[in-house]
């Protein structure tokens, strides 16, 4: 079942700064396709376009929108 989009806002709000890269991609490598697209974009957007978030998509595999 895919994650709603408040959920997903739920979720990345809630590392809110506190959680390492490590500890993002522990929550997010066993997410389905469509989840871990939509929470990492979010969290790139809601960090600021922080680098390590873009690194993460790469690693994982996940295109971030091009219109973040």
């Amino acid at each position: 079942m895919q994650m709603t989009k408040s959920e997903i806002v739920a979720k990345v709000e809630g590392w809110n700064w506190n959680l390492s890269i490590f500890e993002i991609y522990d929550e997010v490598k066993e997410m389905a396709s469509w989840d871990k697209q939509e929470v990492l974009n979010h969290a790139y957007n809601f960090f600021n376009r922080d680098k390590m978030i873009k690194e993460l998509a790469s690693f994982l595999n996940v295109d971030l929108d091009a219109n973040i």
